[in-house]
């Protein structure tokens, strides 16, 4: 998460609206359509980038069972006793593996965190320095190595198609489709098991499971169970709700994006709030760069609109200040 929100965001009831609001995209015809067919998708994407920042994805490509696998394993873990889970607990000097709710004290307000995560990142074995936040291997649970597999394996997916989705990006621009593929060479993604409790009954409105924020990187892919919670600001300060789509992912640019096209495509507001009464599942991949780039207004944009919008950001000092901010409101459970 980046941006946060003001709470009177949180103190608002997302309405019930046609899926038409956050449109469903087939991705087909940008992989077997040809030219033409990359052209329409590309235009299709833009225009919910423009508008609201999220739509559904269909047509990707991704089998099944590779989900079907990874919300199996998912399960299986978040299922485990909190000692199990434990042996897996990210620490500050190694922030990978599980991390579980703050402790909370008193009644529940907008600033609860009411969901865990297992958290898995780029790995890359030959670098040297033990970074913390970008330098570390993977923590995996014991005896559990089917996780591992399901979740290498939906990794490797994830990235997959969300570099052919930066084309698309690109294409929609109107820029050449490999336009930002020299900057994920190494790019520091982050794959996010994620686990939230229902909301107790009663609870102020401006609870939520995930306060209101944009996302940080390019882009987010996520895999919703069939249960729901999501909602988005729409572009009139209203919410609404984005229920899961069978087949489809769900994917929002974030900041990172916006930055790059200069303000064409706006990075907005989502939280999460399970008021269903039973736990949710939901699978984020969030696609970054590598960790030396630098985004900022992307120079044939800036002349196309005439001023630079953004200032410049590197990827890896800013995603530091934000995992810090996160480690201040970790407390004593890391």
């Amino acid at each position: 998460m980046s941006r946060s929100s003001e709470s009177i965001e949180d103190s608002v009831v997302a309405q019930a609206v046609e899926l038409s609001e956050i449109p469903i995209i087939d991705f087909s015809p940008f992989r077997h359509g040809g030219q033409a067919g990359k052209q329409a998708v590309a235009a299709q994407i833009a225009h919910a980038c423009e508008h609201i920042g999220f739509f559904y994805l269909k047509g990707h490509d991704v089998p099944e069972q590779v989900l079907h696998d990874t919300f199996e394993q998912s399960r299986a873990f978040f299922h485990l006793p909190v000692a199990e889970r434990q042996k897996a607990a990210a620490t500050l000097a190694w922030y990978r593996g599980w991390i579980p709710m703050p402790k909370q004290e008193g009644a529940l307000d907008r600033n609860s965190r009411l969901f865990e995560q297992y958290r898995i990142q780029a790995d890359f074995p030959d670098v040297p320095e033990p970074d913390p936040v970008f330098n570390r291997p993977n923590r995996w649970p014991e005896d559990m190595p089917a996780f591992r597999e399901a979740c290498e394996r939906y990794y490797t997916a994830m990235l997959a198609l969300g570099r052919d989705l930066l084309r698309a990006f690109a294409l929609g621009l109107g820029l050449p489709e490999d336009r930002f593929d020299s900057h994920f060479n190494l790019p520091i993604c982050q794959l996010s098991l994620l686990y939230y409790i229902p909301i107790p009954d009663g609870s102020d409105i401006e609870v939520s499971n995930t306060v209101s924020h944009t996302d940080e990187g390019p882009l987010t892919i996520l895999a919703q169970d069939s249960i729901g919670g999501l909602e988005v600001k729409r572009r009139d300060g209203t919410w609404i709700s984005a229920p899961p789509v069978p087949g489809a992912y769900t994917i929002n640019i974030g900041d990172m994006m916006m930055w790059w096209s200069n303000g064409q495509f706006v990075s907005n507001y989502h939280r999460v709030r399970n008021r269903a009464g039973v736990e949710r599942f939901s699978i984020p991949f969030f696609l970054n760069p590598d960790q030396e780039t630098v985004i900022a207004p992307l120079p044939e944009l800036v002349a196309r609109d005439g001023v630079a919008r953004f200032e410049p950001v590197h990827v890896g000092t800013h995603l530091k200040r934000f995992y810090a901010r996160l480690e201040k409101t970790a407390g004593d459970f890391l």
